[in-house]
């Protein structure tokens, strides 16, 4: 049961990320109905908040550029190869217990009690989640958050958000996060440990700590691609775009099957290419022995 004095930080946590969920006001112009191509694009792209979604991005992308990207390249200079395996391996074991959570609510209980046997066999084996053991006897780590649940409990997605700091979010994903982080057990945990510590916001240090390591850890993992998406004609519908068929795919747990309209396109394009196909062969002569027809002699 909760004390007085974890009410007190657990309500403080909720309030900030409750006014970071309701924060963003502006929203974008909805074409009009005359025009059929712009409204469909826009309800596609599900985002009625791009005027503020991108103003934050633009500030992400400062902040990535100014701080987070260099203090990965210092990172990995100075990191060997096998001490950057462990502080990886160390934080995915730290998320273990919140996926088997979430694996539960989703109904999953066998890949739940698979992930529980990654968590203690690395636990303890592999030192901490320093090393993954569990690998290598066939445990195979998969992810699940609280925003993966909602959706398998067929929460709608709502609009896209761009959240400051943590990136391309929605609205069903913002609350997840949200109880990601005063839920996750492993985060618990290290609060209570800290509870008179507290640093900023509700916050220990040993969380921030951690959530930096985590930040600075993953923008060296995908150094290059980061990179790549800066480089795009527009890096904000390039994110957005990569941010939603990722989720997609996490959310089916990589059993995507394509869209109604995506099977249209495609045999509309196939319909196409059969009918140049027959046209072509239609157009060619009948080429007998000695024929005047210029075709035929290609």
């Amino acid at each position: 049961m909760l004390g007085l004095g974890q009410f007190h930080h657990l309500v403080k946590r909720l309030v900030l990320l409750s006014l970071l969920a309701v924060s963003i006001s502006a929203c974008a112009t909805r074409p009009p109905e005359s025009d059929p191509l712009a409204v469909a694009e826009y309800e596609s792209a599900n985002d009625p908040f791009e005027p503020v979604n991108r103003t934050i991005f633009g500030f992400n992308t400062f902040i990535d550029k100014t701080f987070v990207r260099p203090a990965s390249q210092v990172y990995t200079a100075v990191t060997p190869n096998f001490m950057e395996r462990g502080v990886t391996n160390f934080l995915h074991n730290l998320a273990e217990p919140w996926t088997a959570t979430n694996q539960v609510l989703q109904g999953k209980p066998l890949e739940a009690g698979d992930t529980l046997g990654r968590f203690l066999i690395n636990s303890t084996v592999g030192i901490l989640g320093l090393w993954d053991p569990a690998k290598h006897l066939g445990f195979i780590r998969t992810e699940e958050d609280l925003g993966q649940t909602l959706a398998v409990w067929g929460v709608g997605e709502g609009p896209y958000i761009m959240l400051p700091f943590f990136g391309p979010s929605s609205l069903r994903d913002t609350v997840g996060f949200g109880g990601d982080i005063v839920l996750d057990p492993m985060g618990m945990a290290i609060h209570q440990l800290n509870l008179e510590n507290d640093f900023l916001l509700g916050f220990d240090l040993t969380t921030y700590i951690t959530r930096g390591l985590d930040a600075i850890d993953t923008r060296a993992r995908y150094f290059s691609i980061i990179d790549e998406l800066y480089e795009a004609q527009d890096p904000y519908v390039m994110a957005r775009s990569a941010w939603r068929q990722n989720r997609n795919y996490d959310i089916a747990d990589g059993k995507i099957t394509p869209t109604q309209e995506e099977e249209d396109l495609f045999n509309t394009e196939f319909d196409d290419l059969e009918m140049f196909e027959e046209e072509s062969s239609s157009e060619k002569p009948k080429c007998e022995k000695n024929s005047t027809d210029k075709r035929c002699k290609s």
